[in-house]
Parts: structure tokens; sequence; C-alpha cells
């Protein structure tokens, strides 16, 4: 009770009623509670943040078949449809409810729930570089062009994720299928030959087969190239200012990758199939398709993103 024995009308007791709030005042009471922050304290907040949260080891390995094999025969048999629409082979169940492949991919059905099936990919190019330019690089254009005008997805990749050391290139090609005839339909762009990808061809079933320009083995010819790439780095600080293209930054960038590879036994043994046991490549295919497939793997385990 309070001392002054004040009279509780019944009145008071009543619910206040709910008054609405308008938007300025919603939006000033959130700017205000925002604003108690300090900057640093905002800061370290968003550090915690960033501890707490594990980004996941992801890579990609694009396989691009100009001319495979038709979607009815593989991924989508249309078992409901007339003769004249579906595929030729019989379809079977994956262990996934309601997915069915071609008796071709027998394998593939088993681990139906290890990978996403997508059969609604469509482009509206009027020619297949102009297609192959939508999906790529997400190129609008019906028109073919000689040229892409935009990064493909890949080099965009590469971009976002470059910047840490590495031994070995973050972005490989193996005998890219970069061109449709007389079309280029993959490329940096405008993010500049930096950005490109090291290439590798040939094929990997070849018993003499390997990647030119990858570790020395000679140790004193590797000291001697140590020496000259110090002595090459104090030269080159007096062109830093003289660039205004870009194709300074992307020769650093082309000898730092090349620099890597010959000093680095980590690329040698990724790119050496045959440190493979034989069962293994059989397994892939004693062919250049199947081992490329094969060197694929092994850069991804070697840190290619």
């Amino acid at each position: 009770m309070n001392e002054r024995n004040e009279e509780i009308k019944l009145t008071d007791l009543q619910p206040t009623p709910k008054r609405k709030i308008g938007r300025r005042e919603l939006l000033r009471t959130g700017l205000t509670g925002f604003s108690a922050l300090s900057l640093p304290a905002l800061y370290n907040l968003r550090a915690q943040s960033a501890e707490k949260s594990s980004r996941e080891k992801t890579a990609i390995i694009l396989v691009w078949l100009r001319g495979g094999c038709s979607h009815l025969d593989t991924w989508d048999p249309k078992p409901g449809a007339s003769s004249e629409f579906r595929g030729p082979y019989s379809p079977i169940d994956t262990n996934v409810p309601g997915m069915n492949v071609t008796e071709l991919l027998p394998r593939l059905s088993t681990i139906a729930d290890k990978f996403t099936l997508l059969r609604s990919m469509a482009h509206t190019g009027g020619g297949h570089p102009a297609g192959s330019l939508q999906i790529l690089s997400g190129d609008t254009a019906a028109q073919d062009k000689p040229k892409p005008i935009y990064p493909d997805w890949m080099t965009v990749a590469n971009f976002l994720r470059s910047g840490s050391n590495r031994s070995i290139p973050n972005y490989i090609t193996v005998n890219p299928v970069d061109r449709y005839d007389s079309f280029t339909i993959a490329g940096s762009a405008y993010l500049g030959p930096a950005y490109d990808p090291f290439r590798v061809t040939g094929d990997p079933n070849r018993p003499n087969f390997e990647v030119p320009n990858i570790g020395l083995k000679d140790q004193q010819q590797l000291a001697r190239l140590k020496q000259r790439i110090k002595l090459k780095s104090t030269i080159d600080q007096l062109r830093n200012d003289i660039d205004q293209s870009g194709a300074m930054q992307a020769i650093d960038a082309f000898e730092k990758q090349a620099l890597s590879l010959l000093t680095s036994p980590e690329a040698t043994k990724a790119f050496d199939l045959k440190n493979e046991p034989d069962h293994v490549r059989d397994r892939y295919g004693r062919n250049q398709w199947g081992q490329q497939c094969l060197m694929a793997r092994r850069l991804v385990e070697a840190g290619v993103d």
C-alpha cells in the first residue's frame, strides 16, 4: 500500500489503448538503438559473428560436352510420353523417389541423393554460341557474338576467390571447349587476362603426357631461379606507376602463377596421374575423357577451387 493511501480507481486498472506508431517514429527508434553501438563495438560484434560462422570448402568442376548425349538418352527419358517423344532406352528408378534416369546410368542411379538434377535449363539464343553465352556468362542477348562481353561465371569465381598465396592456380582448364567454331563462348572479358585460367592441353591418357613448366627437379636450377626472381622484383618496382591498362597487373599475376608452378612440388604431384593406382585409372577410363575427369578430381583435392 502506498503510504499516502491514495484511492485506486477502477479506470486505472484498465489496459491502455494501443497507440499506432508511424513509419518515421519506427525508423527513428530503430536507428537510435543502432547508433548506441560505438564503431569499435560494431566491428567487434561483426568479428565475433565471423568467427562463429564456418565457411564450407567448396570447389567447382564444369564438364562442358559439346554434342553430348541427348537428355532423352540420359537424364530425362520421359517414360510417360508417346514413342515419338520419349527416349529409346528404358527408364530405371533411382534412390530418390520420383526421379528416373535411363538404363545407361546404373551407377549414377544409386547416388541420386548426392546430386541435384535440373531438367528446366533453356536459353533464348538464336544459335549455339549465343545460348552458350547465356548459360556461361548471363548475357541475355539472342544474337551470336564473336566473343563475350561479360566474364563467364568461372572467371568471376576465380576473381572472388583470388588473393591467397597458392602453389597451384585457382582456375585450371583441361582441354577447354571455350570456342564454338569461330565464336568464343567463354573468357574473362572486362575482368582482364589476370583472371584467365591456366590451360592444360594434350591427352592425359598418353604414357608420355606431362604438363610443361611444372616443377624443377634440379636444385641448382631452382636456387638460380630464386636469385633471378629477387633481382627482377627490385627492378620491377620502377614500372608500377606506369601501367594504365591493367596489362602489367596481368603480367604480374602470370609470373606469380608460373613461378609457383616451377617451384612447387605440390603442383607437380597434382598433375601427375601416375600417382593414381591402376585400378582407379581403369575405372575412370583409359581414354582422354576419363583421364581428364581424374585430373580434375586430383586438382580439387590439391586445393583448386
